[in-house]
């Protein structure tokens, strides 16, 4: 039986052919939309687990919004002074709070990053946010000539890495937030400030300042009884040139705004898998009803109903087996490009994309072109094995 499957999609090339591309055009789609709903939820999960800080204390000049701030590593070069640190280390329900000071870097040198890159100076002493990868790699202290690397970054660890015009040696690399960490440089926060005081590029900014005396947010940890919007509330009514960025509240709204976005896709995905489904159960049944005498002299010679529905269940699903093999395989091969091109949109990581959920992406493909197959070749399968072996071979043709 199992010849006799391979033999009769092999013999009807044409319309196995063009079976096979509806179902991997449904399956692409399928999958594609259902790696970025994926990789997105998980992007956000890790930001709510590793981004260590309840709270983030900015400038009011800051020009973009808080997403961008937490999930795009946009280069911002906005400053505030460092007695802004002091006020909100007094503040009610402040457990920790730390600063950093962010400049960008435009060239790489022998590694060329090709785009603008957040340089982020982080204050050893009071940091809470490297710290769990400090203690994980019992690694004592960050050195002047040495950075930590942001998980999408590649390939660099132990290397030479130029910024700004200085040399460091690259002793780490964290693991994916789905956050702006991932594109991130980390280095000690006066290294920082002495290299976008001394950078061409960055100088003029510090023509009239000095850059020891400014920093660009105060990274803050809540006591665990402390309300983040009440906290808030103390940073809106301190009369301090700031604002306040709840992480929480940041992350909520984007996934609010991702499940709106992506159930429109989900729509228009589901809108393509009922055409196509219609379109196989079609062309099913057309096969079928073309196979009448084929069926009926199969049925003479002793070929039982269930065989018959077998054979055309069998050819069915193994077409579709091919179309979800191949399109699942054309969909895990497009979508390093497709979160390159999204990224921006849904404030997608590359390095959250895993083989675990790649392989997950993948087997539901498959699975789904299975069923696909089978439900819509279920009623002409079932037609072709209640056929009377005598009327089917005077009707029909062989095909």
């Amino acid at each position: 039986m199992h010849m006799l499957i391979w033999h009769n999609i092999s013999r009807r090339r044409a319309q196995s052919v063009l079976t096979i591309a509806i179902t991997i055009l449904t399956i692409l789609t399928f999958v594609m939309v259902l790696g970025v709903f994926l990789l997105a939820r998980k992007g956000i999960g890790l930001s709510q687990q590793r981004l260590g800080a309840d709270a983030l204390v900015v400038s009011t000049g800051v020009t973009v919004d808080g997403e961008d701030l937490l999930f795009s590593a946009v280069p911002e070069n906005v400053y505030m002074s460092n007695e802004i640190l002091d006020q909100v280390r007094q503040m009610d329900g402040v457990a920790a709070a730390t600063p950093q000071f962010y400049s960008q870097t435009l060239e790489g040198s022998c590694c060329d990053l090709g785009k603008e890159t957040r340089i982020v100076g982080f204050d050893p002493g009071s940091d809470f946010i490297l710290e769990p990868y400090f203690s994980e790699k019992s690694y004592e202290q960050l050195q002047d000539d040495e950075i930590i690397l942001g998980g999408n970054f590649g390939g660099f660890m132990g290397s030479r890495f130029f910024v700004l015009g200085n040399g460091f040696r690259v002793v780490g690399q964290l693991y994916p937030t789905g956050s702006g960490m991932d594109d991130t440089i980390f280095m000690n926060i006066d290294v920082a400030r002495k290299i976008s005081a001394q950078s061409d590029v960055l100088k003029t900014l510090w023509e009239e300042k000095d850059p020891y005396d400014y920093i660009s947010v105060v990274m803050v940890k809540l006591d665990p009884q402390t309300e983040p919007e009440d906290f808030s509330a103390q940073i809106n009514a301190s009369g301090l040139d700031v604002q306040c960025i709840l992480t929480s509240s940041t992350i909520s709204d984007l996934q609010q705004q991702l499940e709106a976005i992506l159930v429109v896709l989900l729509a228009l995905w589901l809108s393509t898998m009922i055409i196509a489904a219609l379109g196989l159960y079609g062309r099913f049944g057309a096969l079928a009803k073309s196979r009448k005498k084929e069926i009926g002299l199969l049925r003479a010679i002793g070929v039982e109903k269930g065989q018959v529905f077998g054979l055309v269940i069998g050819e069915a699903c193994v077409m579709a087996l091919i179309g979800g093999v191949v399109g699942s395989g054309a969909a895990l091969l497009c979508m390093k490009p497709l979160i390159e091109m999204l990224r921006g949109v849904f404030s997608l990581s590359p390095s959250v994309w895993t083989w675990d959920l790649a392989l997950l992406c993948a087997g539901a493909g498959v699975g789904l072109s299975c069923l696909l197959g089978f439900f819509a070749a279920l009623g002409p399968a079932l037609k072709s094995a209640s056929m009377d072996p005598q009327a089917a071979i005077t009707q029909g043709e062989v095909n």
